[in-house]
């Protein structure tokens, strides 16, 4: 298989690379209606993990111990344990928060590796601040990926393990392409490398199950093209590449392709599935099938895809006609392992790009969204605000859940697209930040608050982050608490400013325009340590591929419809952190030139920039007229919908700069 498995990598040129608490549920009365409020309070799968350790430690075994005992018995030296699920997910619903299980870290990125005698977390820069703190008097030590001279965990691996040792993962959640890159370094050394069965249910009490949440269809008015349509051209491509099928694991590729939504995953309207395609044969759905409502049932047969059981999954891979396409990337090594020795063609898989693009349908539900998504976010701003000068009693948690209960008022609101990030001061520095209301810092001015959120709404998805500065209602203001953050504020807005008013010739990659936002922080010796931008799907997941913008990141080309993020950001830990979030659609820009199409950046969000933390003297006339003309846009496209002091507070907030 390891043979099979090389080989494989050999006659591949270049694989593309992927690469941004509340549950979220489905009432059962209509298709997707707003999030129950009993379960948008409980996140069920973090009190399950809690409860689970409570119970394993009362027994007189900590998980790590457990799974220790469990290695012992396997005769491994190490066990490998990915935040991720057999769909290769960023979220993932309960049943395979192993790591955090083990761990105690809850965040969406991040490996945990334990050896007989030693336990360590692999992260990189956006969660350094919150992983100290989750594995603070643990046995588990943190690497800080690309920090210094921090080894992968592959190379730590191989220095610490003696030759003829044995390192496992659970197969399922590890990709093809992840073995291509992980093996030979453990090879090298001597290491042998094996997938096993998952541990998990020898070692978890209580393990929850596999969710199975209600699936509704999404209408072709929302979508834009039809699923039978979608099918057909993910046919035809087999036929161009010459396969007789393919195989798709992503949820939100399913998603997209069958045009239905569910809610299996906390964050993402997705549900636990298969899918098959054929060139000569109809399309197989493998999930749950009675958890489909009636409607979904009439929209996938109308769309010829036939309907198997979630379980049937595995032994139905040897029935496939080959060559069988199949994402390295996207693809579980225990399918792969289920495939061998067929003919297999590795490519990334083609719903990923068409996803990506959106469509004049879905771009114009886009627009709408984000038009709503502006309106809660100025009612929000411009309470609080009001609650501020009224000396209301704050927090990071209640302010997130007044953001909330602001988009909640939207009937098309469906859940929050991620986990609210709502840091007050330091904490704002905490680039994934998760607040608790047991950790909640009270929000007591001066202040610099940072909010970044989103929202899935059902036409459309939605990421946007705003800094603001809280000043009290008499005695010392912000820019006197905090007099260096005018001056990182405005060299993050200059950047921010930068990409959104880039031309570019088609089919750059994102990493080649991630330096365009950086330049005004690198000139005054300042950086940030995330990417620029994600993709962002269509009432799917908040973080989409193939396109980024950050460095070191795919060749994916930027092309006309996709939806990235512009996101530069400035954090001084224990003091505050900047970030201005906004999302972008790409166009075609519509002059000719000689020189080949160009494109340009449309601007989705609408909420104003925070004017009192701008240093006007670091804005060039340019920066300044794109700045007025943006709040300006945001002024006439929100004020018919405000009155009284939402209104009111609109109207400062977009005042022209001069």
């Amino acid at each position: 298989l390891n043979s099979w498995l090389v080989a494989l990598s050999q006659c591949t040129a270049s694989l593309p690379c992927e690469g941004e608490s509340i549950s979220s549920h489905y009432c059962a009365s209509t298709a997707f209606p707003a999030v129950c409020e009993k379960k948008l309070l409980c996140y069920t799968a973090l009190m399950t993990i809690s409860d689970s350790q409570s119970d394993t430690r009362e027994s007189g075994d900590s998980p790590l111990d457990a799974l220790r005992s469990w290695m012992a018995r396997e005769n491994l030296s190490a066990f490998i344990i990915p935040s991720a699920d057999p769909h290769q997910g960023e979220y993932v619903p309960a049943r395979f928060m192993t790591r955090a299980f083990v761990s105690g870290f809850t965040g969406s990125a991040g490996t945990v590796v334990i050896t007989r005698e030693d336990a360590g977390l692999w992260t990189d820069s956006r969660y350094f601040l919150e992983a100290e703190e989750s594995l603070k008097g643990t046995p588990f030590r943190l690497f800080r990926l690309h920090s210094g001279n921090t080894p992968d965990y592959p190379q730590w691996l191989a220095s610490a393990l003696s030759p003829r040792s044995r390192v496992a993962v659970d197969g399922q959640v590890v990709t093809v392409a992840w073995h291509q890159r992980v093996s030979p370094i453990l090879m090298e050394a001597q290491i042998e490398l094996v997938a096993v069965e998952d541990p998990f249910d020898q070692i978890w009490p209580n393990r929850p199950d596999l969710p199975a949440e209600p699936v509704h269809p999404l209408s072709e008015e929302i979508a834009g093209v039809s699923a039978l349509e979608k099918i057909r051209s993910l046919q035809d491509v087999l036929d161009l590449q010459k396969a007789a099928s393919h195989v798709i694991s992503t949820l939100d590729d399913i998603a997209w392709t069958l045009n239905v939504r569910g809610s299996d995953v906390p964050y993402n309207p997705v549900f636990l599935a298969y899918l098959t395609i054929s060139r000569d044969s109809p399309p197989i759905l493998f999930t749950r099938t009675d958890r489909l409502s009636p409607e979904a049932r009439d929209a996938l047969a109308l769309a010829g895809v036939e309907l198997r059981p979630y379980q049937d999954f595995e032994s139905h891979l040897q029935e496939l006609p080959e060559p069988i396409l199949i994402d390295p990337e996207r693809t579980s090594w225990a399918v792969a392992t289920k495939l061998f020795p067929r003919e297999i063609r590795l490519q990334q898989q083609p719903s990923t790009g068409m996803k990506a693009r959106k469509n004049a349908t879905e771009s114009r539900h886009l627009r709408e969204a984000h038009r709503r998504d502006g309106l809660a976010l100025v009612r929000f701003l411009a309470w609080m605000e009001r609650a501020v000068e009224g000396g209301e009693a704050l927090n990071e948690y209640s302010l997130a859940k007044k953001l909330q209960e602001f988009r909640q008022v939207d009937p098309h609101y469906v859940s929050d697209s991620f986990s609210t990030i709502s840091g007050i001061n330091g904490n704002g520095a905490i680039v994934h930040y998760s607040v608790t209301p047991e950790t909640a810092r009270p929000l007591t001015p001066p202040a610099i608050y940072l909010i970044d959120s989103g929202a899935q709404y059902r036409d459309g998805t939605t990421d946007i982050t705003r800094t603001v500065a809280i000043n009290p209602p008499q005695g010392p203001g912000t820019l006197q608490a905090f007099p260096g953050a005018p001056r990182d504020f405005t060299l993050v807005l200059k950047g921010h400013i930068a990409l959104a008013t880039l031309l570019f010739p088609e089919g750059t990659p994102g990493r080649e325009i991630d330096a365009i936002a950086r330049a005004p922080l690198w000139k005054e010796l300042r950086n940030y340590g995330h990417g620029t931008g994600h993709g962002v799907g269509f009432f799917l997941n908040v973080h989409e591929g193939p396109q980024r913008i950050a460095p070191g990141s795919s060749d994916a080309p930027l092309q006309e419809g996709m939806i990235c993020s512009n996101e530069p950001g400035l954090y001084r830990p224990g003091q505050y952190g900047i970030r201005i979030e906004n999302l972008l659609r790409l166009e075609a820009v519509p002059e000719t030139s000689p020189f080949g199409a160009f494109l340009r950046f449309e601007t989705l969000s609408l909420c104003p920039i925070d004017r009192n933390l701008i240093d006007q003297d670091l804005l060039t006339p340019l920066e300044r007229e794109w700045l007025d003309q943006y709040h300006h846009r945001v002024y006439t496209t929100l004020s018919e919908d405000l009155s009284g002091e939402d209104l009111l507070w609109l109207e400062r907030a977009t005042a022209p700069l001069s």
